[in-house]
């Protein structure tokens, strides 16, 4: 052998364990378009010069610069990889100028690629390509493709079932000098006619029966059809033993077996091309919405990942909604971890673990009962796995409120309601919030409540009588795959702890309808409702109708609005809006500044027995520093 250029596979386990196969070699390794970081010194040949008889022959060698993509960035973090074109044409030149009658171009890049460099390439005669799609396929590329400069192109099948054999001729040109006349190729199949090196023979005799031993365990089978359906059994397989919430493997690592057929444990070393080991991360949903985004633009199928628990086209992860600043718990493979195929993602994850499990091994333990037969479903209870979320937060405050004159005839007539308390003022407040929610992916339960306390007074000089409100809701829905919009319920009290004009408010309700995201950043909610004042003594039925959305900003600020109408179908009328409208922009941490603007209508055509008019209003501004703490568990 005279020399051989590495490739994406060569260089996976790093360039030092390459140097060490380059000083066991009798022939160097080339890689022409490859130069060390920062002036270190690149250890393999950029060129070669081969004797054969009279006739010195050159060797260049380029490889894709795309290969950091397909490679554990770790493993070549100290290589850059330039233009092969440039690389090879300069270096040509300059074995012609040394004597090489014949250069030789050693290529690892896709058949595409390939042909467009070897239609620019000057003072080379000869291309051997490797890295096609398809050469696992004989017949699937072709061996041999001559350009119109003269150029010829060669490459053989995948697995070694065939040997290249490239006859040239080489004539004198009118000049004297050697120069190509023909060039002949052919596929020479493996066989018993070629003789084998007795040595190598035994050796690999010697560890062939090694590994049929282990090879030959029979182990259940799998029900997935498609080589997408089994990317996703193995990656469904990874997220349940390390109990995660998304799993992600990349095609190129799976090759599709036949289901419903008993495998073996070779057959699970088939199914899973490289024995990778398993990386446990965290990931947040906006850097998983870029990663499944960057797979479903790739150009090469074998780059693109297979995910189990997380859906881009319906921005839900197990079910439940996807938040982008939301932490989530992936298991994926150290190729993947570190980068490979060009998903730089993963490295920019948070609390990172090699828990050294290795891929192959797992799957095989997974099917250790030969009677077993596993697919995706089996590993649907994983989607029910509930998460439990809480939220407290404390806010601090400065306040101005306008109340109208229609709410404090409303008062004098004993319509009390909670968020049309108090008066006209200037005020500080002190609110703390806390949420829990259970979230089964299916079904989702929260509680939530609210507490705002303080002063108020006419200036912020003579803030002397307390205010406060509280409310608290408990809901319910439940996720639907198939229809439009989810069913929920909820139950409310609204209330107040000290008394204002010798009277608390007290209000009691409860809502039922369906709901509905629209594109996630907006939820729907109508239905029917009905609530009791339990201070005016009245009970209304009626029509509520609720929109929550949100909006980030570049510099990380956000905005969130709430509003809830109701509209009561009794003969009282009653019409009320709620709208809350929060800005806000992180400081430190939990802290945030917030700016909260609300707005509050009432309306009833009567109070008991007496006739009213006018429509009563109440206009909040608040600005404060809000401080909240978040917790996930599973």
């Amino acid at each position: 052998m005279a020399a051989m250029l590495p490739g994406n596979l060569d260089l996976t386990l790093g360039l030092d364990k390459l140097l060490d196969r380059q000083k066991e070699a009798l022939f160097p390794m080339v890689l022409s378009n490859a130069v060390g970081k920062k002036g270190a010194s690149w250890p393999f040949s950029r060129e070669a010069i081969v004797k054969v008889g009279d006739i010195l022959v050159g060797v260049v060698g380029a490889i894709d610069p795309r290969v950091v993509e397909t490679v554990p960035h770790r493993m070549v973090s100290g290589v850059t990889f330039g233009d092969p074109l440039a690389a090879i044409n300069s270096l040509a030149e300059a074995l012609r100028a040394q004597g090489a009658s014949l250069v030789v171009a050693l290529t690892h890049m896709d058949e595409t690629k390939t042909i467009a460099l070897a239609r620019k390439m000057e003072g080379v005669d000869l291309v051997v390509a490797g890295g096609y799609d398809g050469l696992d396929r004989p017949g699937g590329v072709p061996n041999e493709i001559r350009l119109l400069n003269g150029l010829v192109i060669v490459t053989t099948p995948r697995y070694g079932v065939f040997l290249g054999q490239v006859d040239i001729l080489m004539g004198h040109s009118e000049d004297g000098s050697l120069r190509v006349k023909k060039v002949g190729t052919q596929l020479l199949p493996i066989g018993e006619s070629l003789e084998e090196d007795s040595e190598v023979a035994s050796r690999v005799a010697e560890l062939e029966a090694r590994y049929d031993l282990a090879a030959k365990m029979p182990l259940g089978r799998i029900s997935a059809e498609t080589i997408e359906e089994q990317g996703e059994l193995v990656a469904g397989v990874m997220r349940r033993h390390t109990r995660t919430e998304v799993g992600i493997v990349n095609r190129g690592s799976i090759r599709r077996m036949e289901p419903h057929v008993g495998l073996t444990r070779g057959d699970v070393d088939e199914l899973i091309r490289f024995d990778d080991r398993l990386v446990k991360m965290l990931l947040t949903g906006k850097q998983l919405k870029s990663i499944a985004t960057r797979s479903n633009r790739s150009a090469r199928d074998a780059s693109r990942v297979m995910v189990m628990g997380f859906d881009l086209k319906s921005g839900t992860i197990n079910g439940r909604a996807l938040l982008d600043d939301e932490a989530y718990r992936v298991t994926t493979t150290e190729f993947l971890a570190d980068g490979g195929d060009g998903y730089p993602e993963f490295r920019s994850g948070s609390q990172i673990v090699h828990t050294g499990i290795a891929l192959r091994g797992l799957m095989a333990t997974i099917l250790q009962d030969t009677s077993s037969v596993v697919g995706v479903r089996d590993l649907s209870d994983h989607e029910s796995q509930s998460i439990w979320r809480a939220n407290w937060g404390i806010e601090g405050a400065f306040n101005r409120n306008y109340i109208d004159g229609t709410t404090l005839a409303y008062r004098v007539n004993k319509e009390k309601v909670s968020f049309l308390s108090g008066e006209t003022s200037v005020s500080w407040n002190a609110i703390v919030q806390w949420a829990l929610t259970r979230d089964m992916g299916n079904q989702i339960i929260r509680f939530e409540n609210r507490l705002s306390f303080g002063q108020v007074g006419t200036t912020f000089g003579n803030l002397e009588k307390s205010e406060d409100q509280f409310d608290a809701d408990v809901t319910y829905a439940y996720r639907t795959r198939n229809f439009v919009a989810e069913p929920f319920g909820s139950v409310g009290y609204s209330t107040a702890l000290t008394a204002s004009d010798g009277q608390r408010p007290k209000l009691v309700k409860s809502s039922a309808g369906f709901q509905r995201r629209v594109k996630h950043d907006l939820l729907v909610r109508l239905g029917a409702r009905a609530q009791r004042d339990l201070v005016a003594h009245e009970n209304d039925m009626g029509l509520e109708l609720g929109l929550d959305g949100s909006r980030k900003f570049k510099r990380k600020g956000q905005l969130r609005s709430r509003m809830r109408g109701f509209f009561g179908a009794n003969n009282r009328r009653v019409i009320s809006i709620e709208n809350y409208n929060t800005l806000s922009f992180p400081l430190l941490g939990g802290l945030r500044m917030s700016a909260r603007q609300s707005n509050f209508l009432y309306r009833v055509n009567k109070i008991g027995k007496v006739p009213v008019e006018g429509i009563a209003f109440r206009w909040d501004l608040t600005v404060g520093l809000v401080y909240d703490l978040d917790w996930k568990w599973y």
